[in-house]
Parts: C-alpha cells; sequence; structure tokens
C-alpha cells in the first residue's frame, strides 16, 4: 500500500488540527551528515507569511536537535495505534548513543526530507526559521520551572511542501 499525495489544504479535512498531535508522531530531519528523529507530542497547523506552515519544538538538550538546526527540510510521521512501540522507542532512546533509524526496524525512504513508509500521513516541511522559547516571555503558570533545569525548547517552522496519506 503506497502514498498518495494530498492537497495542503486537506490536512485537517478528515481531522481535528487541536488532536493532531495527541497521539505522538515522529519529525524526522537530515542534515546531509546524519539521519535522527524523535517522538513529538506537540506541533501546530497555520499560515505564515501567506504559506501553509507546520511547527514543531524540539528541546534543547534532544540530540536530534543538532540535526535540526543545520537541515533545509523536516518531516513530521504520524502513525495508527499498531506503531505504538516504535513511537515509544523514538521517545525514549536517543541517536547520541544509537541508530535508531535502523534499530527501529521502520522503513526509511528520502525525499527532500526522511520519512517513514509505515506512516499513515506524512507532512514534508522546507524549514522557513527557527527560534529558542524566551521564557522570560511566555505567560504560563509553572513554565519558568520546567525550563529551569534543562534550558528551553527550538521552535522549527516549515512551510509544508507535501502531505502524503496512505491509499
Amino acid at each position: 500500500m503506497g502514498f498518495k499525495e494530498r492537497e495542503i489544504k486537506d490536512i485537517c479535512k478528515n481531522k481535528d488540527p487541536f488532536t493532531l498531535f495527541k497521539e505522538g508522531a515522529i519529525a524526522l530531519a537530515d542534515n546531509n551528515e546524519r539521519i535522527n528523529g524523535l517522538a513529538i507530542g506537540w506541533g501546530s497547523l497555520g499560515i505564515l507569511w501567506r504559506k501553509p506552515c507546520l511547527s514543531v519544538y524540539i528541546h534543547e538538550t534532544r540530540f536530534s536537535r543538532e540535526i535540526f538546526d543545520t537541515a533545509e527540510y523536516f518531516s513530521v510521521c504520524f502513525f495508527d495505534d499498531e506503531f505504538k512501540d516504535s513511537l515509544m522507542y523514538f521517545g525514549k532512546v536517543s541517536g547520541r548513543d544509537e541508530d535508531k533509524i535502523t534499530n527501529s526496524k521502520l522503513t526509511l525512504i528520502k525525499e527532500n526530507a526522511p520519512y517513514f513508509e509505515e506512516a499513515k500521513m506524512v507532512i514534508i516541511c522546507r524549514k522557513m526559521g527557527q527560534t529558542k522559547f524566551d521564557n522570560d516571555h511566555v505567560d504560563v503558570e509553572n513554565i519558568h520551572e520546567w525550563y529551569a533545569q534543562d534550558g528551553v525548547h527550538t521552535l522549527y517552522f516549515g512551510e509544508i511542501v507535501k502531505v502524503l496519506e496512505k491509499e
């Protein structure tokens, strides 16, 4: 069963954008030296500079952040429940310690951004920019305690260039 390219405007046709990331996803990037991915539970969709965008948030302690910093493209892969163990694996293991792509036993496809054949939906983005949260200017209760020890997240925002869904 292969992928079919969908219209970008149809990402949320049958999905609630406020719960899209609820079950988690894997974000992947390739900086031409290494490919790595991580489990994410946050993300957002919207319009930035008249372009359809997706944003992901990666904590500064994550190995994947180094790859996302220099990658031109990234992808976000959404999975059915049967791949919950793969998602948990990408959330627990660091790419510093082992080759998560190989050890995951998921099938990597490389285009502009890498993604997994087993995903039910893939959103491919060209990175438009990145910025670190400034926790001194975030007005969320207890946010300072959350970031006090290990630092903040970097926000990566990308123009959505392709959406793929399983047929």
